[in-house]
């Protein structure tokens, strides 16, 4: 799969998070699937499918039909259940769709404790029964967070070698950059991307040499 550029992550907002704003932006006012493609800048079938899986899921309700002429209707719906400004992610079928959850996990409890950590201390936190974090993944997303100006290292680790033995690095988050609730995620493009601001906060720096051999 190609890698997205350091543009497609900026500035954006996907065409899920476009359709469910403008659903919450009507409250308990009903609505139909044309006036929320219009509002969202979406074509009419991507409304048709979110709003199936959230129908599925127990979101919005269908609360009655439009007469569009003497033999077409839309839809009209309703939210039954605001579930926060993120769009909820679901697939087709209604059921939620946990592949990322173990950043959002690790960003909260980083949020929540407000302490010097470790990666096992963070995984063990960040865990749940549904979605377990493992190690690998603490280490990874300290470490991408740590380039980003997020944490603050509090000890340097040292003295790990292949038999795990030593002293692991501990990390506190940077008040300064506690940009809100949405976890700033790691990107194919091996890129920061921090939703709350809507930006990539940190891309590796490409020199010459670089770009000539590309």
């Amino acid at each position: 799969m190609a890698r997205k550029p350091v543009t497609a992550y900026a500035g954006g907002k996907g065409p899920r998070q476009r359709i469910w704003e403008a659903i919450r932006a009507r409250g308990e006012a009903e609505w139909t699937r044309y006036s929320i493609a219009r509002a969202a800048c979406v074509a009419d079938t991507t409304v048709t499918t979110y709003c199936q899986a959230l129908e599925k899921a127990g979101i919005v309700a269908r609360a009655g039909e439009q007469r569009i002429n003497s033999v077409a209707a839309e839809v009209r719906w309703t939210l039954v259940r605001d579930e926060g400004i993120d769009a909820p992610r679901l697939k087709r079928d209604g059921s939620r769709v946990t592949n990322g959850l173990a950043q959002e996990q690790m960003w909260r409890a980083l949020r929540v404790l407000a302490c010097d950590l470790n990666a096992r201390e963070l995984a063990a936190h960040a865990s749940t029964a549904a979605v377990p974090v493992t190690l690998s993944a603490a280490e990874h997303y300290l470490t991408w967070l740590m380039a980003a100006g997020y944490l603050i290292r509090t000890s340097a680790g040292k003295g790990l070698g292949k038999a795990g033995k030593g002293v692991t690095a501990r990390y506190r988050l940077n008040l300064a950059r506690n940009t809100g609730p949405r976890p700033p995620m790691i990107c194919r493009a091996k890129v920061v991307y921090d939703p709350n601001e809507d930006a990539v906060v940190w891309a590796p720096m490409v020199t010459d040499e670089d770009a000539i051999h590309a």
